[in-house]
């Protein structure tokens, strides 16, 4: 069964998932990764209004979605299915700049 592995983005901040969780399918992955923006929107109120994001790869690491901390999941799932551009961070920083998803707290 694959893994996938829920980072979470707050700010400059990222906190990798080390482990993931293993899914049947895609689908599963981003159900587990809503309701966890869900949950961390209503306990931890300073993540939300697009300050914080839950991040999905798949086995090989590679991003698959990203889903916004949000208490309404309608929003968040309409941002999340949002063309590609609209969601992935820009990789076209000069070579000075750090990449913020390398940093770990």
């Amino acid at each position: 069964m694959p893994r996938f592995y829920f980072d979470l983005y707050f700010d400059r901040y990222v906190v990798l998932d080390p482990g993931g969780m293993p899914f049947e399918h895609n689908a599963g992955a981003q159900v587990a990764a809503l309701q966890m923006a869900r949950d961390l929107a209503i306990i931890h109120s300073e993540l939300r209004n697009g300050r914080g994001w839950i991040r999905v790869r798949d086995e090989r690491r590679h991003e698959i979605q990203r889903f916004p901390i949000d208490v309404d999941p309608d929003s968040a799932w309409s941002m999340a299915t949002r063309e590609p551009t609209a969601r992935v961070m820009s990789h076209s920083r000069s070579s000075h700049e750090e990449d913020p998803s390398n940093r770990q707290f």
